[in-house]
């Protein structure tokens, strides 16, 4: 029964002219010859048509020998046309035979057909000429006929070819681009997403399962806020604002913190526009790539760039930007803040006994020992040489700042040791106190270093508190 089926369908219009035959053989409209004849020529066009048979034609090549099939398809319904006796008006069903094959093999096939059709009309007129065709027309009305029919068809399979061939063109062009956007988003190193005014997420391209450990469905439904760090949200809940507020005209970015599939954070770049009123998008549309080893080395340079390569601690210029932001939060929170001034004593004798690398080892431990005696909260660096700085971010008064320095010189003074040989190595502090507004960050480092050379001349391992210093009158 299903080929039966699939018989009628491939075969359908050869076997509608088959029924039409028979009914116009019962009224004496079929031509002259037999009956059976058309029959066989029919059923043979309705067999042509079929699958199987066209891929036999063709060989290996699914599109191969495309004049041979259009040749017969077109020679045997030309023939039965001309036996039944209207073979010039019913030419036009070569329009058939040709919209089949267009739409089979592309516009590749309306040459072979305006050729084809062309040749089988005109082999059919010339047999209609010499007697060989019954025709119902008068000869040189079906002649005149024929010439239409002709035309009629030849243009129509060159104008329907182009359509097709414009059509083909089109998809083609489509298909790449979609190709390119499959392969780019498939491939791409960059994340792409789509969410809705809620943030939750919509579509994830398939590059998050590279970049970012996921399957693009673990994330359908997520809102990708709640992957950022926590130290991020902030900036992250501002990005959106700012989304939610614009336009696709406009394109938001920000480095943010996310956290992969395994649990790790990294540093992504994440731009996004609001295409929400887009009508073939509907989506907040963000594009994100993994910048870690780019924040990294940013993160390597300025560290290199603001501290100081053999210690570790801060160096001249950022420890002196420390101590100006400090000053305006004491002046800010009204607090005092205090400088401390520190210089080696005894550290050239090293340098010039046991050499630079010996002392290079030294301050290395000196560093840390300021590193553990100082809060989180303060600043500590090496101004060059043997001198060390810290800024004491909130002190009550000075004596608390001199505990601190009695605390540092203690430090030094007990683990001023390289390889196990204990150096004889100490250290004097001069400390200064600026009080909110009293002063600004130059005045403060110098006031600090005056102290230490005054703890220099009382002696070893002393810290002092700068003091203003009277001036006397010029006629005293």
């Amino acid at each position: 029964m299903r080929l039966l089926q699939t018989f009628a369908r491939d075969g359908m219009e050869s076997l509608l002219a088959l029924v039409a035959v028979v009914v116009l053989h019962q009224f004496g409209l079929a031509g002259t010859a037999s009956v059976w004849s058309l029959v066989l020529l029919l059923g043979l066009c309705a067999v042509l048509q079929q699958a199987p048979v066209q891929r036999r034609l063709a060989g290996t090549d699914p599109e191969g020998r495309l004049e041979l099939r259009i040749g017969l398809q077109m020679a045997m319904c030309t023939a039965a046309m001309y036996l039944s006796g209207w073979g010039a008006l019913l030419a036009i069903a070569h329009v058939h035979i040709l919209a089949t094959f267009l739409r089979r093999s592309g516009a590749r096939a309306w040459v072979p057909a305006a050729v084809s059709s062309a040749a089988s009309i005109v082999a059919g007129q010339i047999a209609v000429a010499a007697g060989l065709a019954h025709t119902y027309l008068n000869v040189n009305l079906s002649h005149g006929l024929a010439a239409l029919v002709l035309l009629i068809t030849v243009t129509t399979a060159r104008t329907l070819g182009q359509f097709v061939a414009q059509r083909e063109s089109a998809d083609a062009t489509a298909r790449l681009s979609e190709d390119r956007f499959r392969a780019l988003v498939r491939d791409g190193s960059e994340v792409i997403t789509m969410s809705d005014a809620e943030g939750a997420v919509s579509w994830v391209s398939p590059a998050a399962l590279p970049v970012m450990g996921y399957k693009p469905e673990e994330l359908h439904g997520q809102v990708l806020r709640g992957l950022y760090h926590p130290e991020d949200e902030v900036a992250a809940m501002e990005l959106f604002a700012r989304l939610l507020a614009s336009d696709s005209t406009v394109e938001h970015s920000a480095e943010l913190r996310v956290r992969h599939a395994d649990g790790t954070f990294y540093w992504h770049e994440i731009i996004s526009r609001n295409m929400l009123a887009h009508p073939a998008v509907h989506a907040i549309v963000s594009h994100q790539r993994d910048i870690t080893e780019r924040r990294a080395a940013q993160d390597r340079i300025a560290y290199a760039a603001s501290h100081d390569s053999l210690t570790g601690l801060a160096n001249g210029p950022t420890l002196n930007r420390d101590l100006e932001r400090a000053l305006a939060q004491g002046t800010r929170y009204q607090h005092a803040v205090a400088m401390l001034f520190c210089d080696l004593d005894g550290f050239k004798a090293v340098n010039d006994t046991y050499g630079h690398d010996v002392g290079d080892r030294l301050l290395q431990t000196i560093s840390g020992v300021i590193k553990r005696t100082t809060r989180d909260t303060d600043s500590a660096g090496r101004l060059g040489g043997d001198e060390f700085g810290v800024v004491l971010t909130r002190v009550r008064n000075a004596e608390e700042a001199l505990s601190v320095a009695q605390r540092l010189i203690e430090g030094i003074v007990g683990n001023a040791a390289v390889a196990g040989l204990k150096l004889d190595v100490g250290c004097s502090v001069g400390v200064a106190l600026a009080y909110p507004g009293g002063t600004d960050a130059k005045t403060l480092m110098r006031k600090a270093d005056a102290a230490m050379y005054r703890s220099k001349r009382h002696g070893r391992n002393g810290a002092v508190v700068y003091l203003e210093e009277e001036t006397p009158a010029p006629w005293m």
